[in-house]
């Protein structure tokens, strides 16, 4: 990738001695500007190229990194997680119930005050097809009505002892019923936080104490006294049961793999390696599904992660930890990806574009098990990528610089120069293009591509490489310019031109070389002027 610049080309002496002025003197030194002349030569840019340049990563989510033997590896990593419970866990109905009790006694008169009356029931919770053990309430609302037929005073003692208070005392409720010459009701409402509710038995126990006090009005065995029930609005911090089937989403989403500025083809990395780190709070088995982890290409390929023969991961056959008790310490499970466990390495085949994925999980109690969730339980993903950069590498890379020539009149002929030295270990192929307003190759009148060198020069000489333990090499150098010239009719074509495009192919693919590393130590300098001759007036 070469550096993007943005130089205009000019014909006023003052901008073009200015220009040259930016060159250091060993580059170019043997071109004169001189005034009034037919040619004038005009320095583009002049740059190193180091391995932070031609390299790059997503600061969110991915970095370089240097090792300990100053090469090179690309390292990405992100994390997911699972949804709040509450926006996934089946909802806990609203439970409505009521029951009827009598003393079952006629009298034309009632004067008297006799022992308190017991009556005792159960209430049966509706919980859509969820086995639930026991509930600690973050919200919800408890109405209790107690109504009578009597003429008479009433007194009812209601007791829970299902459902035990923050302090682990079992709910009692008063209700004082006066009689007000027709029938009496009482109503209360409990505010359910902090609450305990025991379901073990898939219902809520009840006693009910009834006095009456006789005002010497008839009793009919007809009368009653009317107990509702209700619960609204209930939710858990925290909930035991045995939960089989019950789908905890993960988003799909893609981890960017950018590895190369401009890299259009090619081949960057040997022996990838992804982990995959799973961190479980449910005290529930998990059954997970890895199915769908994908790595795109930039070629357009899509290559489906796998397991390796004798392996399971993908397969479903990974196991992740879960919480046995409530007080457990959460503990992280680490699987590797490698070309040994996978099939990563066909993925990396080609320079990757990003991993795609979606992570199934589903809770899975077994048959006899007591499973817990918490509100805060989650399961946490954490995706590490490494792409240590030591391969054959075969990349074709492309960039673009800002030119101008429309302000140039009566060109004859223009000509680049180009100067590099090369401390990569890399042959490279290198061609330039002219790219018009809408950043499309302007042609020639065949409708090729007009280039500036015929067809592909070797211009960046690989490095030799003398000592491969540390990968220090001895630098190629292009001492004298190569050039290319471009004559007056296709300049024409290219005078509206907007930007060169360079496009560069670095192979080291060979039986002399066939891998290398990059170290952060490897540049390539390049000098690049144009030279112009031109009919112009000095004056």
């Amino acid at each position: 990738m070469i550096k993007k610049s943005r130089m205009i080309l000019s014909l006023g002496l003052v901008g073009m001695f200015g220009i040259s002025g930016c060159l250091p003197d060993e580059d170019f030194s043997d071109v004169k500007v001189k005034a009034p002349s037919p040619k004038v030569s005009l320095p583009l840019f002049n740059t190193t190229l180091t391995v932070e340049d031609m390299l790059q990563a997503d600061g969110e989510t991915g970095a370089l990194r240097k090792n300990a033997d100053e090469s090179y590896s690309l390292f990405y990593e992100t994390g997911v997680q699972s949804d709040p419970v509450r926006e996934y866990f089946p909802e806990l109905p609203s439970q409505q119930f009521a029951e009827s009790f009598s003393l079952e006694r006629d009298a034309p008169m009632f004067n008297l005050t006799p022992p308190p009356v017991t009556f005792n029931g159960s209430i049966p919770f509706d919980l859509n097809d969820l086995t639930i053990y026991d509930i600690e309430s973050s919200q919800g609302t408890l109405g209790i009505t107690i109504s009578s037929d009597y003429q008479h005073d009433v007194e009812v003692k209601a007791t829970f002892p299902n459902i035990l208070s923050p302090d682990g005392e079992e709910l009692v409720l008063d209700f004082i019923l006066p009689y007000w010459n027709g029938s009496g009701n009482s109503q209360q409402e409990v505010d359910l936080t902090g609450y305990r509710i025991n379901l073990s038995d898939g219902e809520i126990g009840y006693g009910m104490e009834v006095s009456i006090v006789g005002s010497g009005q008839p009793i009919n065995s007809t009368d009653e006294i009317n107990f509702n029930f209700s619960l609204d609005g209930l939710d858990f911090e925290f909930i035991s049961g045995n939960f089989s089937g019950i789908q905890v989403p993960i988003g799909a989403d893609t981890l960017e793999i950018q590895a190369l500025n401009g890299v259009v083809d090619g081949r960057i990395a040997t022996n990838p390696r992804m982990t995959l780190s799973f961190t479980n709070s449910y005290g529930v088995p998990v059954s997970p599904d890895f199915s769908q982890l994908y790595i795109g290409q930039i070629d357009g390929n899509v290559v489906r992660l796998r397991d390796s023969p004798g392996y399971e991961f993908f397969d479903g056959g990974f196991t992740i930890p879960y919480l046995e008790n409530r007080n457990a310490t959460v503990e992280a499970e680490t699987y590797e990806i490698n070309d040994e466990t996978s099939n990563i390495t066909e993925a990396f085949e080609n320079i990757p574009s990003g991993l795609a994925y979606r992570f199934g999980f589903a809770l899975s109690s077994g048959e006899n098990d007591t499973s817990f969730v918490s509100a805060n339980s989650q399961i946490e993903v954490g995706v590490g990528l490494e792409l240590p950069l030591e391969a054959g590498f075969d990349l074709t890379l492309e960039d673009s610089i800002d030119v101008s020539f429309s302000e140039l009149e009566d060109v004859k002929e223009l000509k680049m120069l180009l100067k590099t030295e090369n401390d990569f270990p890399i042959d490279a192929n290198l061609q330039v293009f002219f790219l018009d307003g809408n950043g499309s190759i302007i042609n020639d009148g065949n409708g090729e591509p007009i280039s500036l060198f015929e067809g592909e020069e070797k211009l960046l000489i690989a490095a030799e490489i003398i000592n491969s333990n540390t990968g220090e090499t001895l630098a190629a150098n292009r001492d004298l310019p190569l050039s290319a010239t471009i004559g007056q009719d296709k300049f024409e074509k290219i005078r509206e031109a907007t930007q060169l495009l360079v496009r560069a192919n670095l192979n080291s693919v060979s039986e002399e070389s066939n891998r290398i590393k990059l170290y952060s130590f490897y540049s390539i300098r390049f000098s690049l002027a144009a030279q112009v001759q031109a009919s112009f007036d000095s004056e």
